[in-house]
This record gives C-alpha cells, sequence and structure tokens, in this order.
C-alpha cells in the first residue's frame, strides 16, 4: 500500500461508453506528483493532468491516470528587483493574482478567467492576451516539469526549447512550475461603448493603442459593443472609492465573493438577472483583474486569424448568416492579441484577432456553419476548443509544428502524456 497521502478514487468503466479513469489522483508535494508519473511508466498506462475545466476539447481525457494539482497551489518565488514569479501550476489564476499584489506586482497580460488553473492556462496559451506592450506578449519565462521517466527538468529563459515548450498542451511532462514575467500592479479602468462593425474594421490601430480591446457583433447587422481596458496608476488605499457605496456594487460584491470562495456556484447563479454594470464593474485593481470577465462567454467554437484578414472573414461570416434563419442568433466575440513567439501559439508570428462563436443550442448548425468560414481562411483553432485538424493541417498552420512533435517525441518517446484525443491531433494513429 502506497505511504503517499493521495486521494484516489477507483472507478469502474462496465457498462460505459464514456471515457473514465481508472484513477485519480490530487498529490501536494512534488515528490508525489514524481512517483504517480514513475508508477504510469512502469506500468505501461498513460497519465494525463487536468486544469479547472475551461478547456473544451477533450485533452484531459483518459482511461488510465488523471492528476488534479487542486492541492499543489502557491507562489514558491518572487523576484521583485526583476519581476519574476515562480507559481506552482495548480495555483488559481485569481488568487495567483491577489498573491502578486501583495508582492505590488501583477501579469502584463488580460482576459485570463479568474477561475482557471496556471498550469492549464499555460498549456493551452489561454494565459491572456493583450496590445499595450508588443514586446513581451507572453508572460512566461521558464517552466519546470516532471519529464516521462519521474525525473525533474527545466526550460529557462535562455533554453532554445522554450519557444517550443511554451504552449505544449501537456505533452511534454507534468508541469510543476511557471515562471511568470511581471509587471508593477495598476489599477484598471474599463469603458464599454457601442459603435459599428465598419468603424472598427477601420480603426484598428486606433483601438489596439488600449491595454485590451474586446467587441461584441451580433452577425445580423453592423452594430457592436467595445470595450477597452486600460492601466492606470494604482491608488493607495485612501484614495479607493468605498466598495459597497452602491447597490449594485453590493449585489457585485457578494456575487463575486460566493463566486470566489465557491468556484462551483458561480455556475449556477443567474448572472442574466444581474444588471451589466454590476456584473462587469466599470474599474478594479489589478489583484481583481478576473471580475471584468466574469461574465464573458468563450463560446462554442474559437479561431485566430492575422488581423489583416479580420474584415473580409468576418464579412464572408455575415453573408453566410444572412443566409439562415435570423431566429437563430450567433454572437461573435472579437479580441486583438499582439504576435507571439511560440511555436503553437495561435497568434504566432503576426497581430492576431482571436473570434468566438457563441450560439443558442438550437443554432449549433449555424455555428457550425459559420466556423467553415474561418476555416477557408486559414485560421487557426484555438486550444480549448475541439476541432478536427490533425498534424498535416497544423502543420501548414504552424510553421514549427514539425519541430515541436520532434521535441515530443524525444521527450516522450513511449506517449506516456497522450490520450487517444491528441494522438490523433499528432498524427500517430494506431501506432500509438
Amino acid at each position: 500500500m502506497s505511504a503517499l497521502t493521495l486521494v484516489r478514487r477507483r472507478m469502474s468503466r462496465r457498462g460505459s461508453d464514456e471515457h473514465t479513469p481508472r484513477f485519480i489522483a490530487t498529490p501536494a508535494v512534488l515528490e508525489q506528483i514524481q512517483r504517480e508519473v514513475a508508477y504510469a511508466a512502469e506500468t505501461g498506462s498513460h497519465i494525463r493532468v487536468a486544469g479547472r475545466g475551461h478547456t473544451r476539447a477533450p485533452m484531459c481525457r483518459c482511461d488510465d491516470g488523471l492528476l488534479q494539482l487542486s492541492r499543489f497551489t502557491g507562489i514558491e518565488e518572487v523576484d521583485a528587483v526583476h519581476g519574476i514569479a515562480w507559481v506552482r501550476s495548480g495555483t488559481r489564476l485569481a488568487h495567483m493574482a491577489r498573491e502578486l499584489a501583495s508582492y505590488g506586482m501583477s501579469l502584463p497580460t488580460l482576459g485570463w478567467p479568474g477561475n482557471e488553473s496556471v498550469g492549464g492556462a499555460v498549456s493551452i496559451g489561454s494565459y491572456g492576451i493583450g496590445t499595450g506592450d508588443s514586446r513581451h506578449p507572453s508572460p512566461v519565462v521558464g517552466l519546470r516539469m516532471v519529464g516521462a521517466d519521474g525525473s525533474l527538468f527545466s526550460i529557462g529563459s535562455s533554453d532554445p526549447r522554450l519557444a517550443l515548450a511554451r504552449i505544449s498542451l501537456g505533452t511534454l511532462g507534468v508541469l510543476t512550475h511557471v515562471g511568470l514575467r511581471c509587471v508593477p500592479a495598476t489599477h484598471l479602468r474599463s469603458r464599454m461603448t457601442r459603435g459599428s462593425l465598419a468603424a472598427a474594421l477601420r480603426r484598428v490601430d486606433a483601438m489596439r493603442a488600449h491595454d485590451y480591446v474586446e467587441w461584441y457583433w451580433s452577425a445580423h447587422g453592423d452594430d457592436i459593443r467595445v470595450r477597452t481596458i486600460d492601466r492606470r496608476p494604482r491608488r493607495i488605499m485612501a484614495q479607493r472609492p468605498k466598495a459597497l457605496r452602491h447597490g449594485t456594487a453590493r449585489v457585485r460584491s457578494a456575487a463575486y465573493r460566493i463566486g470566489d470562495a465557491l468556484p462551483s456556484a458561480r455556475q449556477r447563479v443567474p448572472w442574466r438577472l444581474i444588471p451589466e454594470r454590476a456584473r462587469v464593474p466599470d474599474s478594479v485593481d489589478s489583484a481583481f483583474a478576473w471580475q471584468l470577465f466574469a461574465d464573458s462567454d468563450l463560446g462554442s467554437l474559437g479561431y485566430a486569424l492575422p488581423i489583416a484578414q479580420l474584415g473580409d472573414t468576418l464579412h464572408a461570416l455575415g453573408g453566410v448568416l444572412r443566409a439562415l434563419d435570423r431566429r437563430y442568433r450567433v454572437v461573435v466575440r472579437v479580441r486583438y492579441a499582439c504576435a507571439d513567439d511560440a511555436a503553437l501559439s495561435p497568434a504566432f508570428g503576426a497581430e492576431t484577432a482571436f473570434v468566438h462563436l457563441t450560439a443558442t443550442h438550437d443554432a449549433r448548425d449555424y455555428a457550425e456553419a459559420a466556423g467553415e468560414v474561418f476555416e477557408r481562411a486559414g485560421a487557426r483553432p484555438l486550444w480549448s476548443m475541439p476541432h478536427e485538424h490533425h498534424a498535416d493541417d497544423l502543420a501548414e498552420l504552424y510553421p514549427r509544428w514539425t519541430e515541436f512533435a520532434e521535441l515530443r517525441e524525444g521527450l516522450d518517446p513511449r506517449g506516456l502524456f497522450l490520450n487517444d484525443y491528441l494522438a490523433g491531433v499528432f498524427g500517430l494513429g494506431e501506432a500509438w
């Protein structure tokens, strides 16, 4: 019997077609993670790591072992001089933001959901985006992992493998620690305005002057809602307004406290019954940046394409949707991002627009038809969303795909960290 203080749940798969892991482990220390990986390697099993359920693609599905790092949390090292923090991968982004704020630091990116784990966000590239600092589009400056044999290895900022490993889909090893470049803590000012699609496409450069830009388009007209976020000097405590001065602030504060204390409760809160001004504050400290995106729905489909191609693609999308039944509403959410050098980043090599399609259940077929417009335009699928692309397609979309595949094979030749979905993505098929 193992002496490790693990929580394991043995589950039977009889009579079920669903992929159910034989056991789930929730290690609390690094040695326990190593033991689990070494055991899987010795027994010829496979193992995957589950985050907070933000990813809709079946990346974490596994019939053998599943690691949940919800007990492996916290900030281990902070270099305030160089603005670097080393964070355990199971840490929730909201908790990390508050802890960083105590050091006077914050992430340089925006748009990340507070309930997602650091490791999950880094592995699929959903650690936030921004337009204000094009020199550093990614905050990740180092990684520490448990390899396929249970040993530890690091990839530092000077290691040429970092650009390949920064977004790994969890296929290189169990990500245990992430080194993050931080910026001084600030105050965030959010502004929501209305405009037109034509004006937004003409004013791309002007809009990108903001630290964060997103807009929503109903796809059947020309009206859009635009949200911009800008960083401002951080206020001292005496200058901050009272949080509960207005009724809407009371509602917002109570809802956020419940959601922060009980993450599962956030799924049951009827957000649509709360006024938008209450759900999304006008301004927050960077320690609570996730509150600005509390009502954001990442949609059922997601794509990334160069900003230069956005106008033509959206016009083609509008034509498709106008030809369909107008009773079914498809909402398009667009966010701008700097070019990234991470090999598997959807923003690799170009200023990018992240486009999310959200539809009601009855309109899923219409959303899929809209998705074909983006695929014909050569848009890259977002890793958090399910897609049907495989190795040959991805090699065309990502110039360094072959290099990443070779790195993955070198670090994990047996495919210990793969599942059937990822084996198909990498074109291994029956050979896996």
